[in-house]
């Protein structure tokens, strides 16, 4: 008989929650493409600005975390289980999506009444609530991680790393934001925040060193936490060295962290998604295996052409395209229709997700876990 690690012990099994190339390419893409652009920006001062709107770029619409956006709804299109797990859950995803299309109405005339408060409740809204969202994302994997050990008869998680978990979303969403929204990204009186809304005085830059120490202080407590409990599934450790790395990164260069956390979280969406898009014994959905990846790029296509017309209107020069002409493209009406619309899809698809993964119901539990193959 095979000896058992004891509590205690440091020991790790290769538990990879989809596979491990699919683990691995989740967080090595995103952080390549952040180190990336650090190395470039400090090798070439002058083309720095450049670098870092193209690798925000790659992440939003390459790795995903614009695109993704509409993968919830083909999920819905092809296995309307996910839909129906819960009572009453239809009426609440298309009672969420009309009113997210309702508020993207008020912004399309917002751009023409003020541009400026336009822009800047665009960046408000899409930050805090992506935030929130790919902050709950991470937190969901790591139960899923947790989930996977149980299966392969490993010890429960410790008390203190659920409470931790717990604590994740609210604790790393209140650093990040107070960061980018009120912390002077740079020494002098006259620095702004990260992210200038017109918010007026910020934070002196030296409030970034509390924010590091809290930082610090719970991914110390939490792998103290997870290594001293017993054997752990080895995935699940580097999905967490992960995770303080990419909130570490948003934390110190913000440039940087924004490139590697959107980009994780596009990748993981593009995986989930297709792994809950495979079928089921029982399903009576006719989409094959060899289906899902023409069918996801597809979907995504529209969200994928609106970033690159957006990508080449931010760089006035480019393809001939005049500073004078892509502004009024970017003032068209079925431009800013267009990009309403996209808006409208983004809120509508954190809503629904709000929805659809309330694990803590069971029937949605239970559907989710089979859809992921987990039962």
């Amino acid at each position: 008989m095979r000896p058992t690690a004891q509590a205690g012990t440091l020991a790790f099994r290769g538990l990879w929650l989809f596979s491990a190339r699919a683990d691995l390419l989740i967080i090595t893409l995103p952080l390549a493409l952040a180190l990336g652009v650090a190395a470039f920006s400090a090798l070439s001062a002058s083309s720095a600005d450049g670098a870092q709107r193209l690798a925000g770029w790659t992440a939003q619409n390459l790795l995903g975390n614009a695109t993704h956006v509409v993968l919830t709804f083909l999920l819905f299109a092809v296995h309307r289980d996910v839909l129906t797990s819960a009572p009453g859950q239809p009426r609440q995803v298309l009672a969420g999506a009309l009113s997210m299309l309702a508020l993207c109405t008020g912004l399309f005339f917002s751009f023409y009444v003020d541009r400026t408060a336009h822009m800047y409740l665009v960046a408000v809204i899409f930050n805090v609530f992506g935030l929130h969202h790919t902050l709950s994302q991470h937190r969901g994997l790591w139960s899923l991680h947790g989930l996977r050990e149980g299966d392969a008869g490993m010890p429960p998680a410790s008390s203190r790393e659920r409470e931790l978990q717990k604590r994740y979303v609210p604790l790393m969403l209140t650093l990040l934001l107070v960061r980018i929204f009120f912390v002077a990204d740079a020494p002098g009186p006259d620095a702004t925040a990260w992210l200038d809304v017109g918010q007026g005085a910020v934070l002196p830059r030296e409030t970034l060193a509390v924010l590091l120490a809290v930082w610090m202080g719970y991914f110390v407590v939490l792998f103290r936490s997870v290594l001293s409990s017993g054997p752990r599934s080895g995935p699940k450790v580097l999905y967490l060295l992960a995770m303080a790395t990419a909130t570490g990164l948003a934390l110190v260069a913000p440039a940087w962290g924004f490139v590697m956390l959107p980009g994780m979280h596009g990748l993981e969406y593009y995986v989930l998604t297709a792994r809950m898009l495979e079928p089921r014994p029982g399903d009576t959905s006719r989409v094959s295996r060899a289906l899902i990846v023409p069918l996801m790029v597809t979907s995504m296509l529209p969200l994928l052409a609106l970033g690159v017309v957006h990508g080449v209107l931010s760089e006035g020069g480019l393809f001939g395209v005049s500073v004078q002409q892509a502004d009024l493209i970017r003032a068209h009406p079925v431009m800013r229709a267009l990009t309403s619309l996209s808006f409208a899809v983004v809120l509508a698809h954190y809503f629904a997700d709000a929805l659809i993964y309330r694990f803590r119901i069971p029937s949605i539990r239970a559907v989710m876990l089979r859809r992921m193959g987990f039962r």
